[in-house]
């Protein structure tokens, strides 16, 4: 769950593909910017590149055995980045709600500030947790179907809107347990 913090290696191939997936936001972005659906197909190849970035990241790190912690802070920065940005442009063009977005955000902001405090005072990197990457893929998922303009699926977008929420509350809700059980330790909390 979470590992004393060391100074290592930080550019390796998993960091790349990390790295590569915020570089992929840029295209994103200007393609859902522009006006009508032609560029929506665009768009859904670039977030699946994205997508199998974040999936082949973590899986050669470990098989290249090239896990770092500049990695384990790295992926889960690109996964908040490429969410919110993503999330922010489809708002913009109308596809997503903005109340969505402000909740997505805040947990990410309480997840960083609340990481950042336990890397200052205990020298650990808290690592992913299941309800997390759960979290993500969810996420991921509700964002890519939004950026398909097809009717028929609104159904199947507002489950995963709905689906996200509630992983989202509930991720954060773990990770509070974590921050807590941590703090304690030190006798803060």
């Amino acid at each position: 769950m979470f590992e004393e913090l060391r100074v290592e290696k930080r550019w390796t191939v998993s960091n790349l593909l990390s790295l590569s997936r915020i570089v992929l936001l840029v295209p994103v972005v200007v393609l859902i910017m522009m006006p009508g659906n032609e560029h929506r197909l665009a768009v859904l190849a670039l977030m699946l590149a994205a997508a199998a970035t974040d999936f082949f990241d973590g899986l050669l790190a470990r098989m290249l055995n090239q896990v770092t912690d500049f990695g384990r802070l790295l992926d889960p920065a690109a996964d908040k980045i490429c969410i919110i940005v993503a999330s922010v442009a489809l708002v913009i063009a109308g596809d997503v709600p903005l109340w969505f977005v402000v909740v997505v955000a805040l947990r990410d902001v309480a997840i960083v500030i609340g990481s950042s405090l336990i890397m200052t005072r205990r020298k650990v990197v808290v690592q992913s947790v299941w309800a997390g990457k759960i979290t993500t893929t969810l996420l991921a998922s509700y964002i890519i179907l939004a950026t398909i303009r097809v009717e028929s699926l609104g159904e199947v977008k507002s489950v995963f809107l709905y689906l996200s929420v509630i992983f989202v509350c509930f991720s954060f809700g773990v990770y509070l347990r974590i921050y807590q059980k941590l703090m304690a330790q030190d006798g803060i909390a």
